[in-house]
């Protein structure tokens, strides 16, 4: 008997969204720690308080949302400006 008898597809779903809760924050604590202090200050963000708060934010259940929007929004900007350094 199989986990997916027991307990059906749900389980699957319930598995993506753990594993997506728990990387995606972590991916962007990674890939804050490695940008460069200066770019993230360019772009109008603090890197040192990024990393905190995400860090923060994940024990409390909502870095997934945080490290999204680090991503999505902030990650752009800091982009934009080591480009223009370069």
């Amino acid at each position: 008997m199989s986990l997916a008898t027991v307990f059906g597809a749900h389980l699957l779903i319930v598995f993506v969204v753990f594993v997506c809760a728990f990387l995606v924050p972590i991916w962007a604590v990674a890939v804050a720690a490695v940008r460069p202090a200066a770019a993230s200050y360019g772009a109008g963000s603090n890197k040192t308080t990024w990393i905190v708060v995400m860090v923060v934010a994940w024990f409390f259940g909502l870095g997934f949302f945080l490290g999204g929007f680090d991503l999505l929004v902030t990650r752009p900007k800091v982009r934009r400006q080591l480009e223009g350094m370069v």
